[in-house]
C-alpha cells in the first residue's frame, strides 16, 4: 500500500509536468508544528506540542494559475496531556508522534499587482507514515506507545507568499494539517496541527 501511495503521488507530478510545459519548481522549506490532539478519546487537560517540521517540494503547472505540488516533510506531532501509568496514577505526558508526511496539494497563485510579491492557497489529501511513537512520562521517563498505526489518512489547508529574487524565490507558509483517520484502531484520537515554514523555491524548468 505505501509503494502504491508514493507511485500516484509521483505520478501526479510527472503527468502535471508534461501537460504543461513552463516553470516547474523545487524547493526546500522548515519551521514550527504546533500540534495537538482532537478526538472524543483525546487525553485529558490536553496542550500542545510546539516541534519542527520541513522538508522539500517539486511543484509543477497545470494552467496559469493552478499548480500540483508534492511534498514529503518530517513533520514532529503530538500533544501535551495526562496518561494512567502501571502504579495506577496519573500523570503528565508528552506525547511525541514523529511522521514522514507526504501532501499532495492544489494550489492557486495570484501575483500582489506590481510588485515581486505573490501569494497562494492550497489544499489537498496528506499520506503520513509514523516513525516514532512514545511518551516521555513525568517522573517515569520515556515510554512506547502501543497500538499507533503506521500510516495516518489526513488533509491540508494553507496559505503562502513569496519573494522573487534574481534567481529563486522566498517562501513563507502557514498550513493546518488534520488526520482523518484515528492513531489506532481502539480509540477516537486524531493528529491536528498549525505549521509556520520558511523556505526557498528555485526554477528548473524554462517558460515556453
Amino acid at each position: 500500500m505505501k509503494r502504491a501511495i508514493v507511485l500516484m503521488c509521483t505520478a501526479l507530478v510527472v503527468v502535471s509536468a508534461q501537460a504543461r510545459a513552463e516553470k516547474v519548481t523545487i524547493g526546500l522549506k522548515a519551521g514550527g508544528n504546533f500540534g495537538d490532539f482532537a478526538g472524543d478519546d483525546a487525553p485529558g487537560h490536553l496542550s500542545g506540542r510546539s516541534a519542527f517540521q520541513g522538508g522539500g517540494f517539486v511543484q509543477c503547472p497545470i494552467n496559469e494559475r493552478l499548480s500540483v505540488r508534492g511534498n514529503v516533510l518530517y513533520v514532529q506531532k503530538g500533544a501535551e496531556g495526562d496518561i494512567s501509568t502501571e502504579d495506577g496514577d496519573i500523570h503528565t505526558a508528552l506525547y511525541k508522534l514523529d511522521y514522514i508526511d507526504i501532501p499532495v496539494e492544489f494550489v492557486a497563485s495570484f501575483p500582489a499587482g506590481n510588485t515581486k510579491f505573490g501569494y497562494n492557497v492550497f489544499a489537498g489529501p496528506s499520506f503520513n507514515f509514523n516513525m516514532k511513537a512514545e511518551a516521555a512520562i513525568e517522573g517515569h521517563g520515556n515510554d512506547d506507545l502501543d497500538g499507533v498505526k503506521s500510516f495516518e489518512f489526513g488533509a491540508v489547508v494553507g496559505i503562502g507568499l513569496t519573494y522573487a529574487l534574481e534567481k529563486l524565490s522566498l517562501l513563507a507558509e502557514g498550513r493546518y494539517s488534520m488526520s482523518v483517520t484515528s492513531l489506532s484502531e481502539d480509540d477516537d484520537i486524531k493528529n491536528r496541527g498549525v505549521g509556520v515554514l520558511g523556505g526557498l523555491v528555485i526554477p528548473i524548468g524554462a517558460e515556453k
